[in-house]
Formats: C-alpha cells, sequence, structure tokens
C-alpha cells in the first residue's frame, strides 16, 4: 500500500472515533439556519466537506499542468 494511503485509513479511523464518541445532540448555527443535529453528523459531515474540497483542488491542479504541456 501506497504511504498516503495509509495514512489517509488512520486519520479517518481515528475522525471516526472521536466522532463516534461525541454523539450528543448539539445546536448548529449557519448564516440564517439553526439546526439540531448530533455532533457526529456535523463532526463526519465537515471531514467529508474538506476531503471533498481537496479533492476537487488537486484535480484542478492536475487539469491545469496537463493543459500547459
Amino acid at each position: 500500500m501506497k504511504f498516503k494511503l495509509v495514512i489517509a485509513l488512520i486519520f479517518a479511523s481515528v475522525i471516526i472515533a472521536f466522532s463516534l464518541q461525541n454523539a450528543e445532540i448539539t445546536e448548529v448555527k449557519f448564516l440564517f439556519w439553526k439546526l439540531s443535529l448530533s455532533r457526529v453528523l456535523v463532526i463526519l459531515g465537515s471531514f467529508v466537506f474538506g476531503v471533498v474540497v481537496g479533492v476537487l483542488i488537486t484535480m484542478k491542479r492536475k487539469l491545469i499542468s496537463s493543459e500547459k504541456k
């Protein structure tokens, strides 16, 4: 396995373990919205959002560098 994949799997496991230990209901306020959600959903949702943004940025960089060649 590649080193980055191993690190990513370890990091994801830590995030999942952390989120499952924080299962209380919490109030989330964002702009005009106010929601009551489980902290698990907030933590995992933030993690997934960050991963998606990271992948999109990486894809954009690869597309830009391949167009310059």
